[in-house]
């Protein structure tokens, strides 16, 4: 059950940089991180009562508050830091770089959350399963594989001399970090409820995010990253479809590292790079696919193994 629900909100997810690449074509990238977040927030608090407070048979709803504890509190907290940073990170590295290849190098963060939850939460990955995130892995590195030719090392190298892409390297070890204290903090509360999780966490990523949003440097800016709020009227609908699955996914997402191995979800999330270098293909007319798409088919292939 946990990978479907991983991999639904995978797909939901693979379209967001593409929807983010268009919005970030007349506003700052802060404050689109900020603004997607911010109008996501009364669909995702929806969706979370109806999941923790409602019962289908028959249909009724009560309050029913989680108990928590000292731990819940220190995960939530700096996870809640480390998302913040790393979706300032990941949108500006959006801002300057192709979604086809931003979104791969995102696929890094699994490496990170197998070993943190190996030492924090004392969660052992198997054989199989660690095999699957190595060819996940092997998969990024191939998405600069002609630069092989140079050197056994050179995919690396032109991966981290292109605009963008160290930030989205370092975006994806924060959000290594932020799954298990995710699942820390999931495990920490009576009962234990991804949803809930990811309300509070977004509703306090967004405070944090407001004042990048809304404080800018007139040196920096463009006359387009100027507009701010206006910036966003600009692209209506790829806007609020960002915010419908802001605002869906993380329920699915969240109950996903609720139920399975925090490491192995994380896994499956990243997955979502192979369909984000389709739609950048389909939507954005970008360029150099076919070799991505070789490191793309690897990691779905490292996903599978994972997921059976």
């Amino acid at each position: 059950m946990y990978a479907l629900l991983a991999l639904t909100a995978t797909v939901l997810t693979s379209l967001l940089p593409i929807l983010n690449k268009q919005i970030l074509r007349d506003a700052r990238p802060a404050l689109v991180a900020w603004a997607i977040n911010a109008f996501s927030l009364p669909i995702l608090a929806l969706g979370t009562f109806l999941l923790t407070q409602c019962t289908l048979t028959p249909f009724s709803c009560t309050t029913r508050l989680p108990q928590v504890d000292g731990i819940f509190i220190i995960a939530l907290l700096a996870s809640v830091v480390l998302n913040w940073g790393a979706t300032l990170l990941s949108t500006y590295a959006l801002a300057k770089a192709d979604a086809s290849l931003v979104s791969p190098l995102l696929t890094f963060n699994p490496a990170f959350t197998l070993l943190i939850a190996w030492f924090a939460i004392a969660e052992t990955p198997g054989l199989r399963e660690t095999i699957g995130v190595a060819v996940v892995l092997f998969g990024a590195y191939l998405l600069e594989v002609e630069e092989a030719r140079t050197g056994l090392l050179a995919p690396l190298r032109v991966l981290l001399h292109r605009p963008g892409a160290l930030l989205a390297i370092i975006a994806s070890a924060l959000w290594g970090a932020t799954t298990v204290l995710e699942k820390l903090a999931i495990e920490h509360m009576t009962p234990p409820s991804g949803p809930f999780v990811a309300l509070i966490g977004t509703v306090l990523m967004v405070v944090l995010l407001t004042p990048n949003a809304f404080l800018s440097s007139g040196k920096t800016d463009t006359p387009e990253e100027k507009r701010g709020l206006h910036g966003l009227r600009f692209h209506p609908r790829a806007f609020l479809l960002a915010v419908l699955i802001a605002g869906i996914a993380p329920l699915f997402g969240f109950t996903a590292i609720a139920l399975g191995l925090v490491g192995y979800v994380a896994a499956l999330f990243k997955l979502s790079a192979v369909f984000t270098i389709m739609w950048a293909w389909l939507f954005l007319g970008e360029e150099n696919i076919r070799q991505r798409l070789l490191g793309a088919v690897v990691m779905l292939i490292g996903g599978a193994i994972i997921a059976l």
